[in-house]
Parts: C-alpha cells; structure tokens; sequence
C-alpha cells in the first residue's frame, strides 16, 4: 500500500476477497439503496464483485489499515469508462477525508479513461453533492433504470493534462 501523499492518513492498495467482504458487509447505507435499486434480488457482495470482474482497474482506499472502500473503472470504449465506489459506514464516520482524496484519485483513473462516463441515483444527495464536487457535469434529463430515476454524469480529463480524442 502507499500513502496518497506524505500527510495523508489514507493509503491505497489492491483490494483482497477479504476487504470485498468486509465492504459488503458493512456497507454504507446510501449504497446499499443504490445498489439494491439498480439490481433487485442481487446480493451486495455479488453486486460488487461484478464490477470487480469487469474492471480494467480496482483499488481499495484504507485509514489505519482498515478498508474504507473499493472502487474502480468499467471500460465501455476506448478512453470511456465507468467508475464505481462502494464504501464501508466508515466512510460517512469522516466524509472530509474521503472527499478530500477524491479528485486526485478521479485524476489518477483519468490516466487510463480520460473520459468517466456514469449514472448518479437522482435519490442519493450525497452521491450527487459528491459527484458536482469532483467535477462530473450532469445532463438534466433523468432515466429510469431499475427502481430509481439517474442522472447522466461525465468528467474529462483535465485537457491540459492529456487530448482526450
């Protein structure tokens, strides 16, 4: 594992079974209501280890070597992916620390995806507010998928950083 940056309290890492389990097990309740709307009848833990297996990149955020979360990227065309995060109760515990690391980790995945293609549950204020504050522009329009209504969210790369074709 390595740390974010030197002051940081949070490292990232390659997520074991073990962490997938603990995050599904104590899985963060807005979540869970995402997740369980857009597959009804799915256990958590199946649920997450899909995107797992169709990730091209995966990666678990710890805070004194606990998992806090596991997150990652669905490519769905080349430079387009769809990134993911499933995060324990933890994570709501110290919502600052979490934020804080996520544009520069959103950044770090933009290596490989320029461009992150998602959708945000309409529903889930936190995912949006949290979505707004990385820097995903929303299309005004909602979609029903599953039980809820989403937003479609993207987020380029920074163009000074990288072309995006």
């Amino acid at each position: 594992m390595s740390r974010l940056n030197r002051s940081s309290l949070l490292k990232l890492g390659i997520p074991t079974l073990e962490d997938v389990d603990l995050v599904a097990a104590n899985i963060r309740e807005s979540d869970r209501h995402d997740l369980e709307g857009l597959h009804p009848g799915k256990a958590i833990r199946e649920i997450i280890m899909g995107d797992v297996e169709y990730s091209q990149l995966v990666y678990g955020l710890y805070s004194n070597d606990r998992m806090q979360c596991v997150f990652g990227v669905i490519p769905v065309a080349p430079g387009v992916g769809t990134p993911w995060v499933v995060g324990t109760a933890e994570v709501d515990e110290a919502p600052l620390l979490f934020a804080r690391s996520s544009r520069r980790l959103l950044d770090m995945l933009q290596r490989n995806f320029p461009v992150l293609d998602t959708w945000v549950c309409a529903e889930n204020s936190k995912s949006v507010l949290w979505h707004k504050w990385c820097g995903f522009e929303f299309e005004q329009e909602k979609v029903r998928l599953g039980r809820d209504e989403y937003y479609r969210a993207l987020r380029r790369a920074d163009t000074n950083m990288m072309e995006v074709g």
